[in-house]
């Protein structure tokens, strides 16, 4: 009986230190306020649109108030932090949210009308006499500022007007001539994307996916092959896809464009975020183990790999295409949190191959079809 006494002495007092220690919150949570910031952290993570840093913050805090619950206590920076990620309104305090909630609201007490009188500070008489120096500095620097940075500004304006000028050149009718040859010798793509093969055969291995409207020079024909020069090198396209007139319109570019391996960062193995769009991308077609509350050890283990895998493909690929779809949602609600956490839907190729088809055959995904407005469960067979 006594230790169980001395046990619950000790617990009072560590929680009344870690109240009065600087630096940490001194309000306990309320259990209403527990719920609320435990609900929109989990929210938060399961969205996707966390970054890495609020991935590794709002876990620690989930654990931490799993762990204590209402006697959770948090650093100011901390929860300031925790505010601006989750967007929390401010909690009232204690005393007015009991007495908001009994309905015994009593007003604030009026503060004194007897305004405390500031006692003059004395004045010396080196300032006096410096007084009138010091009001003369100022008004040149609140002078000379602007006209320093006016001079230079007219300055700039004109070391590039000259410097557009120099590099002007005079007009040579043999230049003409040479211009329309050279652009003549170029094609464009007409396809979304075509292959451009090692040789004037489809038999032939692919060397690399070229998109709508790039340019190519092209070399000769034969057949129906046209062997052309691109950023793959020297290879063969069917001559269906090229043409001598650019493409007339152009793909809005969040919808389907040619990537840098830069432009996309790996989320996990079957989300990604896509330089450019506001929301990340859900791989669709296939499904990849979960890293973020796996259902056992299995599922977070090959979900690392999945996703180690698909940051390799991307990193080591020659050619990257993102192609926008629609999501399998209720129309109108793509891009809320009522469809997909918020995330769009694409296909994501390396090299003129879907990524999911080899994490797939890699054993690291498995194969998954939504419908028109909806997805049927996913699959877990990692944890069998």
């Amino acid at each position: 009986m006594q230790s169980q006494l001395n046990m619950v002495v000790r617990q009072k007092t560590f929680v009344a230190q870690l109240n009065t220690r600087p630096g940490f919150s001194s309000m306990p949570f309320s259990p209403e306020r527990t719920k609320e910031i435990q609900s929109r952290i989990d929210a938060r993570l399961r969205s996707g649109q966390a970054n890495d840093w609020e991935v590794s913050f709002l876990t620690n805090m989930a654990e931490r108030f799993q762990r204590y619950g209402t006697e959770t206590r948090l650093s100011k920076a901390q929860y300031a932090s925790l505010h601006k990620v989750l967007k929390l309104e401010r909690e009232k305090p204690a005393q007015t949210r009991s007495a908001a909630d009994d309905g015994t609201s009593q007003p604030a007490p009026k503060r004194s009308s007897r305004a405390v009188q500031a006692r003059p500070r004395p004045v010396s008489v080196t300032r006096a006499i410096n007084a009138p120096r010091r009001a003369v500095r100022k008004a040149q620097r609140q002078i000379m500022v602007p006209l320093v940075i006016a001079v230079g500004f007219f300055a700039l304006v004109g070391s590039l007007f000259e410097s557009s000028n120099s590099r002007s050149t005079p007009y040579s009718p043999s230049a003409v001539p040479s211009s329309q040859t050279a652009d003549a010798a170029y094609v464009y793509v007409t396809g979304t994307r075509v292959n451009q093969r090692a040789g004037p055969s489809t038999s032939n291995a692919v060397m690399g996916v070229l998109s709508e409207g790039g340019r190519v020079e092209k070399l000769r024909e034969e057949g129906q092959w046209t062997q052309i020069r691109s950023n793959f090198g020297t290879g063969w396209m069917a001559t269906r896809f090229l043409s001598l007139v650019a493409p007339s319109t152009e793909r809005p570019a969040s919808q389907d464009r040619s990537l840098r391996a830069s432009d996309v960062r790996i989320i996990d193995g079957d989300t990604v975020d896509v330089r450019g769009l506001t929301a990340n991308v859900r791989l669709v077609g296939f499904n990849a183990p979960e890293t973020w509350k796996p259902a056992c050890t299995a599922e977070r283990e090959v979900g690392e790999r999945a996703t180690a895998r698909l940051g390799q493909l991307v990193r080591g690929a020659t050619s990257i295409e993102f192609e926008r779809v629609a999501c399998s949602c209720r129309p109108g609600t793509e891009g809320t949190d009522q469809c997909n956490f918020g995330r769009f839907c694409g296909s994501l190729f390396v090299d003129g191959r879907d990524v999911g088809s080899t994490l797939i055959a890699e054993g690291l995904a498995v194969p998954y079809r939504c419908g028109r407005t909806s997805c049927p469960p996913r699959p877990q067979p990692w944890c069998r």
